[in-house]
């Protein structure tokens, strides 16, 4: 089933002042191209060796809770977007995935068959677009879509 008749807008969010105009122009967008939107926030959190998941085998996943909350700090970010999209008048779903922000943003745009991809551009340093951390960069090389920085 393909969403063409609702083109997907992804908004890449987090609670700074570039997310937060990314998910404005994300909102513009969707209204622009008569879509849905789905504002994205991804938890950067390491894999923990202690966690049963990490050394689990399939059957274990049985006794394992089916739904997965987001972590306590994602908390206030989630509320956030939710008070952003509330009075925007597009239809909205907000997911959050834990990982690497590009390629969980991609690999999220990819899931949707997403048509557009929105993220805001964080002013990096040398040092952090050194060690990889230039997310709407990252993005913009691997998508399979349309991908909108916003300054």
């Amino acid at each position: 089933m393909t969403h063409s008749h609702h083109p997907v807008v992804l908004a890449g969010f987090d609670d700074h002042e570039a997310g937060r105009r990314a998910l404005d122009r994300a909102i513009a967008e969707t209204r622009a191209r008569q879509g849905r939107l789905v504002v994205f926030m991804v938890a950067q959190m390491p894999l923990d060796p202690t966690d049963p998941r990490f050394f689990s085998t399939p059957a274990d996943f049985d006794s394992m809770p089916r739904e997965l909350h987001p972590p306590e700090f994602l908390e206030p970010v989630i509320a956030s977007a939710r008070e952003r999209v509330h009075e925007a008048g597009v239809p909205v779903e907000l997911r959050w995935a834990a990982g690497e922000p590009g390629a969980s943003i991609v690999e999220a745009a990819e899931g949707l068959g997403a048509e557009l991809i929105v993220v805001g551009h964080h002013h990096h340093s040398f040092l952090q677009k050194l060690v990889g951390q230039d997310v709407g960069g990252e993005v913009k090389a691997a998508a399979p879509c349309e991908v909108l920085v916003v300054d």
